[in-house]
């Protein structure tokens, strides 16, 4: 099994350069470090630094002159315009990223029935093997899950699918959340048992080239997914205010 692509190294970049700015106090107009310097921590070449700074620039967050370098715009905490770059910070942003998701993981299960191939299959399956084999491991299932989706992605021939779960990283699935708040051996086991017989409604739609199956699959797996989150949320609520004195 290959190793995750990593994310894109120039919004890793742009996210280290907005955080380099938050815990440095910079304000409108002090200048960032040189290109130089830049490359050092991040540890990256000239042209990652060049498209990232490139990037804040075009967003408004940096500016330039020639000869003097790159400075603040704006005095106000930057925020990253990229969807992928900032985590979620309450139920209701996880849930509107779940619906995203929907939009473009239905799609690339339909592309994936089309052109999937035989080594597409064993890859999924080895993914839905490795669930199977662990299933109450709380931080394996996650993984396993993600690891499952990606193959889905890889499988359209569309790199683009691949790049948006990538950026995602383990915002992709709220799994390392729910898994901990099912707290008995057996719920877990349901709850695991519940996932991979989604999984593999969606793997047996792939493989008879069933774009329309696939994507009916992938679909009610996501919704039931969403299902699980919010109720789990709403539980957290209930919980924490039950706490209250």
């Amino acid at each position: 099994m290959n190793p995750p692509v990593p994310a894109r190294l120039t919004d890793q970049v742009k996210a280290g350069i907005v955080k380099m700015i938050e815990e440095r106090g910079l304000a409108a107009n002090d200048k960032l470090p040189t290109a130089e310097q830049l490359c050092t921590m991040f540890g990256v070449s000239r042209t990652v630094i060049r498209e990232a700074v490139a990037s804040l620039t075009a967003e408004g967050l940096l500016w330039s002159r020639r000869g003097s370098g790159v400075f603040v715009r704006l005095a106000e905490r930057p925020r990253i315009s990229s969807l992928c770059m900032q985590e979620p910070e309450d139920a209701g942003a996880v849930l509107e990223m779940m619906e995203l998701r929907m939009c473009v993981e239905t799609e690339a299960a339909a592309l994936a029935a089309e052109r999937r191939t035989e080594t597409h299959l064993l890859r999924m399956e080895a993914a839905l093997r490795s669930a199977g084999n662990d299933p109450l491991t709380v931080s394996g299932g996650s993984n396993t899950d993600r690891i499952f989706h990606r193959e889905i992605a890889i499988a359209t021939g569309n790199s683009r699918f691949l790049m948006f779960l990538d950026d995602l990283g383990y915002l992709l699935i709220p799994r390392h959340v729910l898994d901990t708040s099912v707290e008995s051996e057996d719920d877990r086991r349901k709850f695991l048992a519940e996932v991979h017989a989604e999984h593999y409604g969606i793997y047996e739609a792939i493989t008879s080239r069933n774009p329309a199956e696939a994507r009916a699959a992938m679909r009610t797996h996501l919704e039931k997914g969403r299902k699980r989150y919010r109720e789990w949320s709403l539980m957290q609520n209930i919980g924490t205010s039950n706490s209250v004195p």
